[in-house]
C-alpha cells in the first residue's frame, strides 16, 4: 500500500471482512458463541477500582489474559501490546531492550502502567519500561485507552492495569520450568512455584533473558524475581506481600558502530519494589483496603561517537536514580448493581539526574509529594449504569488538578452494550522541565455486541483535546493538539479450531496552534492507521495450538528522522503438549517472528525491526 495514498474505507474494511470470512458452524447455541468469544458482560474488571462487569465499564478495556500471553511465546510485555488493537509500539528490536508505544496518538509518557498497584513509570522521563516487564507473572492485564485520571491520577492516555498471578489453592506446590533458544543466542529461561499451605499461600517467579542481539548494538542480559506471599487473616482478611527486581545490562557491539557514527549503551537498568496490602470485609457489603510500596530505580546510559580509528569514545554518562513510596487507603461499598469507591492516596518520589563525565551540577533534581482524594461509583437502574467519579490531586509540582468522568452503559439486550464517557484528566510533565500539567478533555462512545450469531464486534469513536503535550526526546516540544479517530474489533467463535481477531485504528491528529496535522517523528507517535490480524488455532486432543499474527502501521511521518512503515509483520507462534490428556506433560514450542521482514519504526536512523528471526522451546508445568 503506498504511503502517499493510503485508502481509509479500505483500511477500515479489512478487519471485519476477515473477521467475516469463516463460516459459522452449524447447530451451536448462541450462549456457547458467547461464552467462546468471551463476551464482556460477565468478566469483571477492576480498572475503576472496584471489580465491576464489563458491562457497567464506560471505557474502551481490552483485557489480556496469562493463556493469550503463553500463546504468544511472549518474553515481554512490549511483544504483548504489539498484538492489541489501538496500541503500537514505535520498534521492536531485541526482546529486553527498550521499547516505546503510544494508545491511539497517546505516547507511553501520558499511559500509567501499573503492577499490583505500583507505578512502573520512572518520574524523571514519564517513561515505563515495556522491554524490561517480563510477563511469566502476569495473570491478566487490563488496558484502558482514554483518560483514567479520576480512578488513577496522571493517565491522560491511559492505563495498563497489571495484575500478577497469586498462589495456586488447590496443591501444595506446584510450578513451571521454561526455556527457549533462538537466532542471535537468544535464550530465555523461566521457573515459577506456587502453593497453598493452610493459611498461607505463596507465588514465585525467576528469570534470565539474554542475547547477542538481533540488531546493531542491542544484545543484553536480563534478569528478574518477582514473589507474592498471602496469609488468610483470623476471623476475615488477607493480608499480600509483595517483592520484584529486575536488573539488566547491554552489550557495546562495538563493531557496527562505525556505520552509524555514533554509540548509544544502555549499559545498566535495575529496579527494585515491594507492597505490602491489607484486605478486610467490614461488612455484608463494606470492605476496606490499605496498602503501602517502596521502590527505587538506577537507570545508567552512555552516549558518545567514534573516533578516528573506528572505536568508541563516549561524550555523556547519564545516571538517573530515583526513590519512590507511597500509602493507599479506599473503601468499598455495594454490588454490582450500586457500588462506590472512595480512598486516599499519598505519593512521595525524588529523581536525581547526572551525567557523571561532566563537572557540571545535577541537570535535575526533584522530589515529588502527591495527595489524591477520589471517589467512584456505579448506580443501575434497569439497563442503564451511571458512572460518575472525581478525582483531586495535589500534585506538588504545577499546583492542585481537579480530574472527573460521567459514562453510562446501556444493555441494549443481552448481547448488545452501549458505552460512552467524558472525562478530564492529566499526566505530570517531565521531571528535567518546568512545564505545565499536560491535560485533556475527552468524550468516547460504543457499541460492543455478539448479536449477530457468531461473531462479537466492538466500536470506539474518540475525541480527544490534549493540552501542554510534551513530546518525546532530548529537544521536548510542548503543542496543544486535538486528536479524533475510531477504533474496530472484531473476532469468530471457533471453526474446525480457527478463530479470526481483527481490529482497525484511525487516528486524526492536528495542533491547533498551526492547524496542521501532526506527523509521527522519534519524539511524536501519531500513527493514521493501524491494522491488527490474528489467526487462532486450538486443538485440545492433539494437544496442539498457534497463532498467526499481523500488524500494519501507516505513520505519516516527517521527513527527518525518516520513518518505516514497509509491510505487515508476521509472527507464527506454534505450541504442542505431548501427552494432551496428561497434566503431567512437556510441551513444546516454536516462534519465527517478522516472517517477511518487514521494517516498522519512527526513526531509522536508531531503531530497525529486528529481522526474520526463530526460537524454540520447551516447557514442563508439575
Amino acid at each position: 500500500m503506498s504511503r502517499k495514498y493510503p485508502h481509509i474505507a479500505t483500511l477500515s474494511s479489512i478487519a471485519l471482512i476477515l473477521a467475516l470470512m469463516v463460516t459459522p458452524a452449524i447447530g451451536e447455541e448462541a450462549s456457547e458463541v458467547s461464552r467462546s468469544l468471551g463476551l464482556v458482560g460477565d468478566e469483571q474488571i477492576t480498572t475503576s477500582r472496584f471489580p465491576r462487569p464489563a458491562s457497567q465499564i464506560a471505557e474502551n478495556v481490552t483485557i489480556i489474559t496469562a493463556d493469550d500471553i503463553a500463546r504468544l511465546n511472549a518474553h515481554t510485555l512490549a511483544e504483548v501490546l504489539q498484538t492489541v488493537p489501538g496500541v503500537q509500539m514505535d520498534f521492536l528490536r531485541t526482546p529486553g531492550t527498550s521499547a516505546f508505544f503510544n494508545i491511539q496518538g497517546a505516547l507511553n509518557t501520558t499511559v500509567l502502567v501499573l503492577i499490583d498497584g505500583i507505578r512502573q513509570n520512572e518520574f524523571t522521563d514519564n517513561t515505563a519500561r515495556v522491554g524490561l516487564i517480563p510477563v511469566q507473572q502476569i495473570e491478566r492485564m487490563e488496558i484502558v485507552k482514554g483518560a483514567a485520571s479520576s480512578a488513577w491520577g496522571p493517565a491522560l492516555g491511559g492505563v495498563i492495569n497489571i495484575i500478577t498471578k497469586s498462589s495456586d489453592p488447590e496443591r501444595a506446590a506446584g510450578g513451571l520450568v521454561s526455556a527457549s533458544l533462538g537466532s542471535h543466542l537468544t535464550a530465555d529461561s523461566r521457573a515459577e512455584l506456587s502453593g497453598t499451605v493452610n493459611r498461607f499461600g505463596y507465588y514465585l517467579t525467576a528469570g534470565n533473558l539474554r542475547s547477542n542481539g538481533l540488531t546493531p548494538n542491542t544484545g543484553g542480559n536480563f534478569n528478574n524475581f518477582y514473589s507474592k506471599l498471602s496469609y488468610l487473616l483470623p476471623g476475615s482478611g488477607t493480608a499480600t506481600f509483595g517483592l520484584s527486581h529486575q536488573a539488566s545490562s547491554s552489550g557495546l557491539d562495538q563493531g557496527d558502530t562505525a556505520k552509524y557514527g555514533f554509540v548509544h549503551d544502555d549499559t545498566k537498568f535495575s529496579r527494585s519494589s515491594g507492597f505490602l496490602r491489607l484486605a478486610k470485609p467490614l461488612g455484608p457489603q463494606l470492605s476496606l483496603e490499605v496498602d503501602g510500596y517502596l521502590a527505587t530505580n538506577d537507570d545508567h546510559t552512555k552516549y558518545g561517537g567514534v573516533d578516528a580509528n573506528g572505536g568508541p569514545v563516549f561524550f555523556d554518562d547519564f545516571d538517573v536514580l530515583e526513590s519512590s513510596r507511597g500509602a493507599d487507603a479506599r473503601l468499598f461499598w455495594g454490588d454490582n448493581r450500586y457500588n462506590l469507591a472512595a480512598g486516599i492516596e499519598y505519593s512521595h518520589a525524588h529523581t536525581r539526574l547526572a551525567d557523571l563525565l561532566s563537572a557540571d551540577p545535577l541537570i535535575s533534581d526533584r522530589t515529588f509529594d502527591r495527595y489524591g482524594f477520589y471517589a467512584n461509583g456505579a448506580f443501575s437502574i434497569g439497563a442503564l449504569t451511571i458512572l460518575p467519579s472525581i478525582r483531586e490531586d495535589l500534585t506538588g509540582v504545577t499546583g492542585n488538578n481537579l480530574s472527573y468522568t460521567l459514562g453510562a452503559t446501556y444493555q441494549l439486550t443481552d448481547t448488545t452494550t452501549l458505552r460512552a464517557y467524558a472525562a478530564k484528566g492529566y499526566s505530570l510533565p517531565l521531571a528535567v522541565r518546568q512545564n505545565e500539567l499536560q491535560k485533556i478533555a475527552t468524550v468516547q462512545a460504543g457499541i460492543e455486541s455478539s448479536g449477530i450469531p457468531y461473531f462479537w464486534l466492538k466500536g470506539t469513536y474518540f475525541f480527544n483535546a490534549i493540552r501542554n503535550n510534551e513530546s518525546a526526546g532530548v529537544d521536548v516540544t510542548v503543542t496543544d493538539q486535538n486528536r479524533q479517530g475510531f477504533e474496530l474489533e472484531a473476532r469468530t467463535t471457533p471453526l474446525l479450531g480457527f478463530s479470526l481477531l481483527s481490529g482497525y485504528t484511525f487516528t486524526y491528529a492536528k495542533d491547533i496552534n498551526t492547524g496542521q496535522r501532526v506527523q509521527t517523528s522519534s519524539g511524536q507517535s501519531v500513527p493514521p492507521h493501524n491494522v491488527k490480524l490474528a489467526l487462532n488455532y486450538d486443538n485440545s486432543d492433539s494437544g496442539l495450538r498457534g497463532a498467526l499474527t499481523g500488524n500494519y502501521i501507516w505513520w505519516h511521518g516527517s521527513s527527518f528522522p525518516p520513518v518505516a512503515d514497509q509491510g505487515m509483520i508476521w509472527d507464527l507462534h506454534l505450541t504442542w503438549k505431548v501427552r494432551p490428556s496428561s497434566d503431567l506433560s512437556p510441551e513444546l514450542f516454536f516462534s519465527a517472528r517478522n516472517l517477511f521482514n518487514g521494517n516498522q519504526t519512527t526513526d531509522t536512523t536508531l531503531y530497525n525491526t529486528a529481522p526474520r528471526w526463530f526460537e524454540g522451546g520447551a516447557r514442563l508445568r508439575f
